[in-house]
């Protein structure tokens, strides 16, 4: 779904900047396959970068509640992939 979401951004002006996955290698891998400046660490890492105005969550789906929240605290846009939550009430936080 990453790339189906970067193509989305692409075509409306938006820049692929960086990513973030489990693990460095990983990471470096999808930069490099969706053509993303850098690749970060982990997520905390991304949402603290003063480059990033908007967060795609492309993850499983058990971690989109939590990754949504962290980067509207953080201030980002979030663009999650379905389903937002697991549950309801995680879905109304």
């Amino acid at each position: 779904m990453a790339r189906v979401h970067r193509t989305a951004a692409r075509d409306a002006g938006g820049e692929l900047r960086a990513v973030a996955t489990r693990s460095a290698s990983g990471g470096r891998q999808a930069a490099e396959q969706l053509g993303a400046g850098r690749a970060e660490s982990d997520a905390a890492a991304l949402l603290a970068a003063d480059d990033i105005d908007v967060v795609h969550i492309c993850t499983p789906n058990a971690t989109h509640a939590d990754l949504a929240l962290r980067a509207l605290e953080a201030g980002k846009h979030v663009i999650c992939e379905k389903p937002l939550a697991t549950s309801v009430a995680d879905a109304k936080r």
